[in-house]
C-alpha cells in the first residue's frame, strides 16, 4: 500500500503559527468582483429584425450589451452534478453507485432595471423572437410559430477576478482571472417584477437561461 493511502501521521497535521498562513487566509476570493459579458452574435436576428434598434441615447452612449453587463447585479458561477446508477451484487453485501450523466444547472441572472427600460426591452424581444405571434396580436386567428434555434441561441461569458487583479505587482505573484463560457444559451423564464406603493426599492429583473449540456468551457489564466 502506498504511503499516501495510510492514515495521517502527526507530521501531517498543521501545527505552525497562524502567521505562517496569513497570506493564505488573508486573501479569500470575494463575490463582488466579476463581470458578465454578453457576447451576442445573433442579436441582429432577434433584436434588430423588427427595425427598432436601440439607440445610444437610451444607453448613455454605450452599446446595449455593455449596459446589460454593468446592470447585471447577480450571476452564478456554474455548478455541476452527476446522475448515478445503482449497481447491486458486484461485491458481496455492497451497493455501489456509478456516474452515467453529468448535468449543468440553468444559469440565473439578475439585473437592475434601468429607467429607460432598455434591458427589459432587449430580453422581451429576445423571448418574443423565439416564439413570435403571427398576424395581429388581437386577431382571434393569430398563431405562434417557433423560429430556428440557430437564429436565437447566444454566447455569454462570466469573468471572475479579484480586487488586486489589475494592480501592478512587484513580485512574481500575479492574480489570475477565471473565465466561464456559456454556449447556446436562450432564456426560459423572465420572472415577474412586483411594483407597489411604500418603501422605494430598485426594480430588479430576473432571468433564467438554459443551454446545451456541453455549454461550459472554463479557462483560468
Amino acid at each position: 500500500m502506498s504511503e499516501n493511502n495510510l492514515f495521517p501521521r502527526k507530521k501531517d497535521i498543521f501545527q505552525k503559527s497562524t502567521k505562517d498562513v496569513q497570506n493564505i487566509v488573508g486573501r479569500p476570493s470575494v463575490d463582488t468582483q466579476y463581470q458578465v459579458i454578453f457576447s451576442f452574435g445573433n442579436y441582429q436576428n432577434w433584436l434588430e429584425s423588427t427595425g427598432n434598434a436601440i439607440g445610444k441615447s437610451r444607453t448613455n452612449g454605450l452599446d446595449f450589451r455593455e449596459k446589460m453587463s454593468i446592470m447585471c447585479t447577480e450571476a452564478e458561477l456554474p455548478g455541476t452534478n452527476f446522475e448515478t446508477s445503482l449497481a447491486v451484487g458486484h461485491h458481496q453485501g455492497i451497493q455501489e453507485e456509478f456516474p452515467n450523466l453529468r448535468n449543468f444547472p440553468p444559469l440565473n441572472l439578475t439585473f437592475y432595471c434601468d429607467a429607460d427600460m432598455v434591458i427589459l426591452e432587449v430580453l422581451e424581444k429576445w423571448m418574443t423572437y423565439i416564439n413570435p405571434v403571427q398576424k395581429n396580436k388581437r386577431d382571434y386567428a393569430a398563431y405562434t410559430r417557433f423560429n430556428y434555434p440557430e437564429d436565437y441561441k447566444e454566447i455569454l461569458h462570466i469573468s471572475k477576478f479579484e480586487r488586486d487583479t489589475f494592480t501592478e505587482k512587484t513580485g512574481d505573484y500575479i492574480s489570475s482571472m477565471t473565465h466561464y463560457e456559456f454556449v447556446n444559451i436562450w432564456p426560459t423564464n423572465l420572472t415577474s417584477m412586483r411594483v407597489a406603493y411604500g418603501e422605494t426599492n430598485v426594480l430588479r429583473l430576473s432571468l433564467i437561461h438554459i443551454s446545451e449540456p456541453t455549454r461550459l468551457l472554463s479557462i483560468a489564466y
